[in-house]
């Protein structure tokens, strides 16, 4: 027997379609759940939904058909912890001073430039998506890595109620349990029920773990909406998977220069993640209320012999399209309807679009974006978004030793300008044209460089952007 109160929002429903009248907020039982899925060096095309044919993604590849692809998203840099700073905030990261996976490589005897004191962990001051979504009422919670710093600057002070599998570090010491030397900051602190079996396989840990807070909190509080974070630890190194789908990937044909038998494997198990939590909110009737967003921190690692993100040019660090182009997936069934865009958007988007989903009014100032009007009743592959006029990425860090020096880039409409300041060169690249970058426009297009070169400088300076120091 359905409840009074369900009555009565029926009642109001009614009269505010026949009349008109704007209804009000969302209330708990009406704002969605929301599971924001990262996974960690994730390369554009390490999803068969995104063109690979090497590694296997069923559930990822049947999501892409239930919701929002965007064919040009894009991390807010090429390493993690910027990434996600801008993910929590919806801000650049170079406005936040955190420009660097924490606590980053340092200044190079071989560099000629000394590095900014720039900020390595996220201010307890800046208002997170898990506190702004608690404040609206959520329940928080995160399964996986966080990377933004320890102490005051651990999730918990961010706004998240429950924290499963969070370690001090960017990476698991290992992938098998216990996941790393215990005491050390690489150790992933995880409940094994007593079984701490060697072959318990961290991917699969998380995921029971998040499938058990989903349970829980649906049985504890049923009207309550969860935000759940997942930033999977996987598929960044050390490369290690079950050895049963390391034989799998041995006995298939490399693909596209995909061919990491032990790669394909992680990539997989985060499949079978994804897997079990849809198996998990279906279970409990609640997919058609849940927004479920997936995509990657930056581009794939094929630096080192992890991936191939071919045709983009370099992986993981670099200013390239390799560098920083993620797949990115928006699902919620029954309000974003199934397409494609190939409007450029960035992880800043998440944050107003989130809090936009939730009914959750912003109370400041953040350079993200909404993306609802992408999907909206007739949407265009190629709408613009007419609040945003272009993308920007700053790195003054060196990565990888001096194999990435630093650089600032700015993408308006297909032209995208780099600025490397080790040598002091500018490349122009048409993306339409070019995506794999593999003709510099810059002397052809005088004109075009220094209006974006403007446009770069006017955005460093609007930040308060850090500056790599030249050595005397």
């Amino acid at each position: 027997m359905k409840s009074p109160f369900f009555f009565a929002m029926a009642v109001f429903w009614l009269f505010a379609c026949a009349t008109g009248a704007e209804p009000a907020a969302p209330t708990h039982a009406q704002k969605p759940n929301i599971i924001v899925f990262l996974v960690d060096d994730l390369g554009w095309r390490d999803v068969g939904y995104a063109g690979s044919r090497y590694y296997e993604t069923p559930n990822i590849d049947r999501l892409s058909t239930q919701g929002m692809r965007f064919n040009q998203a894009y991390s807010a840099c090429a390493v993690c912890s910027p990434t996600r700073a801008s993910i929590m905030t919806g801000k650049w990261p170079a406005r936040l001073h955190i420009t660097d996976w924490i606590p980053g490589e340092g200044n190079k005897p071989a560099g000629r430039f000394t590095l900014p004191d720039w900020q390595k962990s996220l201010p307890v001051g800046e208002q997170s998506l898990a506190t702004a979504l608690k404040k609206a009422g959520y329940a928080t919670a995160i399964a996986g890595k966080w990377h933004l710093g320890n102490g005051p600057s651990r999730p918990e002070h961010h706004g998240f109620d429950t924290s499963i599998g969070v370690n001090q570090a960017g990476q698991p010491g290992s992938y098998f349990f216990p996941y790393g030397k215990a005491g050390t900051a690489s150790h992933v602190p995880l409940d094994e029920d007593g079984v701490g079996r060697p072959d318990a396989y961290l991917t699969d840990r998380l995921t029971v773990g998040a499938q058990r807070y989903i349970e829980k909190h649906h049985v504890d509080h049923p009207e309550q909406p969860f935000f759940l974070y997942m930033p999977h630890y996987a598929v960044h190194t050390p490369l290690m998977a079950k050895k049963a789908l390391v034989d799998k990937y041995k006995a298939k044909a490399p693909d596209g220069g995909q061919k990491n038998p032990t790669y394909a494997g992680m990539v997989e198990s985060m499949d079978d993640g994804m897997g079990g939590l849809l198996a998990t909110l279906d279970k409990l009737h609640l997919r058609e209320n849940t927004v479920i967003v997936f995509t990657g921190d930056n581009g794939g690692l094929s630096h080192y012999p992890a991936t191939s993100n071919a045709p983009l040019r370099e992986g993981k660090g670099f200013a390239y399209e390799g560098g920083d182009r993620v797949p990115l997936l928006v699902v919620w069934p029954g309000h974003i309807p199934a397409g494609q865009s190939a409007t450029p958007v960035i992880s800043t988007d998440f944050y107003p679009t989130l809090l936009g989903l939730a009914g959750v009014k912003l109370d400041h100032a953040v350079d993200g974006v909404d993306l609802a009007p992408l999907w909206a009743k007739e949407p265009s592959e190629t709408a613009p978004i007419k609040t945003r006029d272009a993308l920007f990425w700053h790195y003054p860090h060196y990565w990888s030793g001096t194999d990435v020096s630093p650089y600032s880039v700015v993408r308006q409409g297909d032209w995208k300008l780099i600025h490397f300041y080790e040598t002091g060169r500018w490349e122009l690249y048409n993306l339409k044209d070019d995506p794999s970058e593999t003709k510099d426009l810059a002397k052809d297009n005088p004109a075009q460089v220094e209006k974006l070169r403007a446009r770069l400088t006017a955005w460093l300076k609007e930040t308060g952007a850090q500056m790599p120091v030249r050595k005397p």
